[in-house]
């Protein structure tokens, strides 16, 4: 049942032009982002997995893939980004998101956002007590200026992440790592926006949408910790564990995590 790869723009409020890519057919339309320096394809074997059950759209966010990008960059503009796309679903598609693209859409959620569900994948959500990134950023930008993104990307899935160095060598054999190369110069400066964010889990108190929270066994503390937060927070909120997974579930587990989809939506 699945549908020719089928490419679409839909304009934001800045003039910005968002691409969404159908590769799925179905009754209900999912539209996904990615995280951090990966771009939409990131979603694409998760989506493959739900061809006949959802319409799956895989956003690329701006500045990466075939979307434009408008300075100044803000967190601002990313949620006037994902309301764009909201409401060109008529507010019908479930929305999903993982990393810090899971952050952009709780913060678009809490100022209202026209949708019939969220899926989030283990945001980055600001708390007290956590780990001041500005080390790391900095020496991702000191990368970027000298012309290394592979080792500006090194830093962040590192410092950033926490995923241990040997996973990350694994990741540069795999198919995707010259897409987060190109990337990497986007993962900054929304590592600078996650920064100014205020600490604490007040403004998603205000987030009316039911959401599905996706929590890796093995990922980070950091990241289980703000994932349990946030749901915690959220009016309604299933937390679902991913056994034997980590921060990359949509790489290392698709099938999983559209199984976890399936189920819950």
């Amino acid at each position: 049942m699945s549908v020719p790869p089928t490419l679409h723009h839909v304009t934001s409020a800045d003039g910005t032009r968002l691409a969404l890519e159908r590769v799925t057919d179905g009754p209900r339309p999912l539209v996904t982002f990615a995280g951090g320096p990966t771009g939409r394809a990131v979603w694409a074997a998760t989506a493959r997995a739900l061809d006949g059950r959802f319409a799956v759209w895989l956003a690329d966010r701006r500045g990466k893939g075939d979307s434009g990008d408008t300075p100044p960059y803000s967190f601002d503009r990313e949620h006037e980004d994902l309301r764009a796309v909201a409401i060109w679903f008529d507010g019908e598609a479930v929305l999903a998101a993982h990393s810090s693209a899971a952050v952009c859409l709780l913060g678009a959620a809490a100022g209202g956002l026209p949708a019939s569900a969220l899926v989030v994948y283990e945001p980055p959500w600001p708390l007290p007590g956590r780990d001041d990134p500005t080390e790391a950023l900095d020496a991702m930008d000191a990368r970027l200026a000298a012309g290394d993104p592979e080792g500006a990307l090194e830093i962040g899935l590192v410092r950033l992440v926490g995923m241990p160095p040997p996973a990350v060598a694994g990741m540069k054999q795999a198919p995707g790592w010259a897409e987060r190369v190109a990337n990497a110069h986007t993962w900054s400066r929304e590592g600078r926006e996650l920064e100014r964010l205020a600490e604490g889990t007040d403004a998603l108190r205000d987030v009316r949408l039911r959401a599905v929270l996706l929590l890796g066994e093995q990922s980070p503390e950091h990241l289980r910790r703000s994932t349990h937060a946030v749901a915690e927070a959220l009016p309604d909120a299933t937390v679902v564990d991913l056994p034997g997974q980590g921060h990359a579930a949509l790489q290392t587990a698709p099938d999983l995590v559209a199984d976890v989809l399936l189920r819950h939506l």
